[in-house]
């Protein structure tokens, strides 16, 4: 498919305007999630004085968004609508609350930051995941939802172009805190524009067998292209039959994919917390937010590159590929000294971030039967974030131990062990 005919694709998507108003407004709140790292990362750094405990407070917050899933579960059950309306109201009154600490002459110990984290991490609305289920009630399954999925990559990898651009401002204007109070308001526009979607009161039960019609016009059936492609079929030998028990995790081929994307989720916390560490010891905390932008600039540039082709291989060999990319790149970063050549190299890492999460979205969907896609992409972006908190937590270890340069080899290493996992999950399915 030409590059031509897949923009044509990403227009059509947008042509609804219902589609497009819940599109930028859910892109508006994950705005916040790319603003908050750093933001909340140099709160507590600058409130308890040591980037340990920031790292640890990071890693908590991301260890607890384990309670996605059952968001996604409760969801299902009663629509978005009423969950995100609680989940948000509490994650925005965390924020407010621990910048009114910081801001405070006292401060909070790191046991405090570390409590407030549980809460943040357990109130955090699952803005992506929520998205991602819109688009299977607007869009039918098939080459067409792969396009949705890529253009919702591309633009969250855009906006991690954008969030960290935005938290260095913040934090070469003033205290990391006022990063927190923008956070909220972001991910309650976001939370907002998700629950009046119509689709936003679509349960399991009413889009049963992952019926676009529930939504779709009389024009948007499937076509005889969107059937599903041989490259389509589960790594695992197949999906499990529809019913309405059970859950992924009951499936092989999800345990494999999400063990792949942990490591791709420590991976690439242990680089962005490794650039972290080198612009605290350089002393220039913001040099991290333009680094890492030019990391997710790579990732846009990967992502509609990927989107442009039609994708043959299964699900494995891509994600083998995307995973070798990010891990010599990570190696190579590892050892440059200066600022510039790190940014550079880092480009390759770049390069592979949204890709490797459109395969791992798509892949997602191949493995699991339609009433539980919606719980298995929000256990993809759980335990990534997992994955990330350990990688976050496995850094400040690092950096205490070897200095802020370590980082960024241990992720190159991580990175390619998951490669060559998943370059053997491919062997065994071409072979059976």
């Amino acid at each position: 498919m030409s590059g031509t005919t897949r923009a044509g694709s990403y227009r059509t998507l947008l042509a609804d305007p219902v589609v497009a108003r819940t599109f930028a407004l859910a892109l508006v709140g994950r705005l916040g999630y790319a603003v908050l790292p750093l933001s909340f990362l140099f709160t507590v750094r600058q409130t308890t004085g040591s980037f340990a405990a920031a790292a640890t407070a990071m890693a908590v917050f991301g260890s607890t968004t384990l309670v996605m899933p059952v968001q996604a579960r409760l969801a299902d059950r009663h629509g978005q609508r009423v969950v995100l309306s609680c989940v948000a109201a509490g994650f925005v009154l965390v924020l407010v609350a621990a910048a009114l600490v910081a801001r405070g002459s006292a401060g909070a110990p790191p046991g405090a930051w570390v409590a407030g984290s549980v809460l943040l991490g357990l109130t955090a609305p699952a803005l992506g995941p929520s998205m991602r289920a819109q688009w299977r009630s607007f869009v039918p399954e098939g080459p067409r939802r792969v396009t949705a999925y890529s253009l919702d990559a591309v633009c969250e990898e855009t906006l991690y172009l954008v969030g960290p651009i935005v938290a260095a401002a913040l934090l070469a204007r003033g205290p990391a805190s006022h990063g927190l109070v923008l956070v909220a308001g972001l991910v309650a526009v976001g939370a907002a524009g998700l629950m009046i979607s119509p689709a936003a009161t679509v349960t399991a039960a009413a889009a049963d067998l992952d019926d676009p019609k529930v939504l779709a016009g009389p024009g948007d059936s499937p076509a005889p292209s969107d059937a599903p492609r041989p490259s389509d079929a589960p790594a695992s030998g197949g999906a499990a039959a529809p019913g309405r028990r059970g859950s992924p995790l009951g499936l092989a081929g999800m345990w494999r994919l999400l063990a792949l994307m942990a490591g791709f989720g420590c991976a690439s916390a242990l680089m962005y917390t490794g650039v972290a560490a080198r612009a605290d010891a350089a002393g220039h905390p913001g040099w991290a937010g333009y680094v890492e932008a030019a990391v997710a600039a790579a990732s846009v540039i990967g992502g509609l590159a990927w989107g442009a082709r039609r994708h043959r291989r299964a699900w494995p060999a891509q994600l083998a590929g995307t995973l070798a990319l990010l891990g010599i790149s990570l190696c190579v970063a590892s050892a440059m000294t200066s600022w510039w050549l790190l940014g550079v190299v880092l480009v390759g890492a770049g390069l592979a971030m949204s890709p490797s999460y459109t395969v791992a979205f798509v892949a997602a969907d191949v493995e699991t039967p339609p009433h539980l896609r919606t719980e298995a992409s929000t256990w993809v972006s759980t335990i990534t974030n997992l994955g990330s908190s350990g990688g976050t937590a496995l850094a400040g270890v690092v950096v205490g131990a070897w200095g802020a340069g370590a980082p960024l080899a241990v992720a190159g290493v991580v990175a390619l062990v998951a490669a060559a996992a998943a370059g053997s999950l491919a062997a065994t399915a071409s072979r059976s």
